[in-house]
């Protein structure tokens, strides 16, 4: 055969090869037949996780599932950002119903523009988003019902593609259970809301996210600072800044406890937010509101549970800086998946937390408990004061002094808990109604009976029953508010969860309220991978450069107070300046000086910028010349290995 007819040859077989590809792709991926899928990703990142599997397998086949999913269409109106965004989400949907084996069923469904689709859409309250002038809105969302039943997911924003599967899986395990979990909560800020009252000059504020999140999945109750019993019927308390807890609320989350009951608290040394909400006004008066202490812990549980916690301390980490008011802060706690405990299952797949002005906890383990490290500071880290900490936020850190050991900001204690109150149920404070009232005359008939009451049984508990029960515990209430929590959307069309705080505490709530699969999807790797390693990079370098950078600025400190000092005085009297050559010199010196440190300062970041730089290049060039080396290489060696056999032959 000609070289022509073997060149043609090969031409042909070519396009053959790519005519059988593009049908094949044609057919299961235009087409959708048999929705075949190869997820050659290395988290699995487009395959159903396990935990949804496990939720599918609870669908009771006698009351399926149906999924109606809204998508527009029209290539007029429809953004080419969306379209491939819009197939990728009816794959996926297409694998809820293969794994369900009937149990779920897909109807898509296209509302485009004057339609009776679009009707549909409105009608089970899928968002619409307005896309041109003359009016035409686009839609991309979903309903998931089964019975009288409903769950709205009423636009998936691609901005957060991540948690598409955690949510439609969060609506079926909601629509498949007809009851819902209890969840009481306890706090000594308004965390849940205040309803708005006709009479009110102003409208008070909104729930926290976190309990609005809560009250889309569970019956959330509200409890007194107060409370004197828990009902066992809550499944998990959640306790948030328990700032001035008195004794008998203690005795009650003390009781529930050791009742088989599950607790998640979060304390805190210096809560900006109960400093915020105590200067704001009263939204039923306008007038100041009701101070709340910024300190908050529990003292008798916590020695009950081994665990010791000044509260009037606040962990500063130069290693986990995080960016508060527009600057990097060591007491705004940016915490990466190194310092999160990545094998319990509260924490796992989490890769960052945000804490501000956190506390540390110190663990003194106590018999029958178990206590697990959730979250660490690192080791370049120290304790200082809440007045120093609040200094913090107007001028750099100075004279710092790394502890050289990690600080435990959050754990997860379990086992057989014994009472923290083994002398029974504490006194209530003298005028409260369990005491009845005032003290009373001794002159006054009855007194002595209310002197010396007749003492009651005590029937409290001593120690846990037959169930272990759970508390997990962090050092930071402010973590969960929405500022740390969530973030708007570049889209403008809702808030986006940001970091792992919000997951925690879901996952905290969903773990100890008996479930824990949808743990497993709200977990999931994100696609779009961050540069950790550039990350972890700049912190070491910059690490290495910190000592010097603390010495100039505290010398400059001191200059800034010299020169404070030695400025020329004005004679009031006289109208005139007080001052002498001596001091005048002193002044041009100290200044002289201060403009060096300011260069020292400058030449120390610029080194850390090179060095940063040229680390980035290092990896940069590994990354490209790296991989075609080696194959260059591969290919070397098979050519001189055919050469030797050809030789051979």
């Amino acid at each position: 055969m000609s070289a022509s007819n073997k060149t043609a040859t090969a031409g042909v077989t070519t396009l053959l090869i790519i005519a059988v590809i593009f049908a094949l792709n044609f057919l299961v991926g235009g087409v959708g037949s048999g929705n075949l899928r190869l997820d050659l990703t290395e988290d699995g990142l487009f395959t159903l996780s396990k935990g949804t599997k496990n939720i599918l397998s609870r669908i009771n086949t006698d009351e399926p599932v149906t999924i109606k999913f809204y998508a527009t269409n029209d290539d007029r109106v429809m953004p080419n950002i969306l379209k491939p965004h819009a197939r990728s989400i009816e794959d996926l949907l297409l694998e809820y119903e293969k794994q369900s084996d009937g149990a779920v069923s897909l109807e898509v469904i296209h509302p485009n523009p004057d339609t009776d689709d679009e009707d549909k859409a409105k009608d089970d309250e899928i968002r619409g988003m307005q896309v041109n002038q003359e009016g035409d809105n686009i839609y991309l969302g979903l309903t998931v019902q089964c019975l009288d039943r409903k769950e709205i997911l009423p636009f998936l924003n691609p901005e957060d593609a991540t948690a598409f599967e955690y949510d439609v899986s969060r609506a079926i395990a909601k629509v498949i259970k007809p009851t819902k979990t209890v969840i009481g909560l306890m706090s000594a800020m308004p965390i849940g809301g205040v309803p708005s009252m006709p009479f009110q000059q102003q409208r008070g504020p909104e729930a926290w996210a976190i309990v609005q999140q809560l009250r889309a999945d569970y019956e959330v109750r509200d409890l007194s600072m107060s409370v004197d019993k828990i009902d066992s019927d809550i499944t998990v308390l959640l306790v948030v800044h328990p700032a001035d807890i008195s004794p008998t609320a203690e005795f009650a989350i003390d009781q529930y406890l050791l009742g088989g009951g599950n607790v998640v608290a979060f304390v805190d040394p210096q809560s900006l937010l109960a400093q915020a909400m105590s200067s704001q006004p009263n939204p039923m008066t306008g007038q100041p509101g009701n101070m709340i202490n910024t300190s908050s812990d529990l003292p008798n549980l916590f020695k009950a549970w081994g665990i010791s916690y000044q509260k009037d301390m606040v962990l500063a980490d130069m290693n986990y800086r995080g960016n508060l008011q527009g600057r990097l802060m060591p007491t705004a706690l940016q915490l990466p998946g190194k310092a999160i405990n990545q094998d319990d299952r509260v924490t796992s797949g989490l890769q960052s937390f945000t804490l501000v002005n956190a506390g540390a906890l110190v663990i003194d383990r106590k018999e029958g408990l178990d206590v697990i490290t959730l979250a660490s500071s690192s080791e370049a880290s120290e304790l200082i004061d809440t007045a120093a900490a609040d200094k913090l936020r107007r001028e750099p850190m100075v004279n710092f002094t790394a502890s050289g050991k990690k600080q435990v900001l959050g754990v997860h204690i379990s086992g057989k808990f014994k009472t923290a109150f083994p002398n029974g149920k504490p006194a209530a404070p003298a005028g409260s109604k369990e005491t009845g009232g005032p003290e009373q005359d001794a002159s006054a008939p009855g007194a002595a009976a209310a002197k010396a009451p007749e003492k009651k049984a005590d029937n409290s508990l001593k120690d846990s029953q037959d169930s272990e029960s759970n508390v997990i515990l962090f050092s930071d209430s402010d973590m969960l508010y929405d500022a740390f929590c969530l973030r708007q959307g570049d889209l403008g069309v809702g808030l986006i969860t940001t970091g792992g705080n919000l997951p925690m505490l879901l996952n905290a709530v969903e773990v100890l309220a008996g479930g824990g699969d949808l743990i497993q999807v709200r977990n999931r790797k994100s696609p779009v991978r961050p540069f950790t390693k550039l990350k972890e990079m700049r912190e070491t370098v910059e690490e290495k450069y910190r000592p010097q950078l603390v010495e100039l600025e505290k010398e400059r400190q001191e200059l800034a107070e010299k020169l404070s000092k030695a400025r020329p005085q004005l004679d009031l009297k006289k109208g005139a300046l007080i001052v002498d050559q001596a001091t005048m010199n002193n002044i041009k010196e100290m200044e002289k000086n201060s403009k060096t440190i300011d260069k020292e300062v400058r030449n120390i970041r610029k080194e850390v910028n090179k060095e940063v730089e040229f680390r980035k290049t290092l990896i940069k060039t590994l990354n490209v010349l790296l991989v075609p080396f080696l194959v260059g290489m591969v290919g070397l060696i098979f050519a001189m290995q055919r050469r030797t056999r050809t030789a051979a032959a």
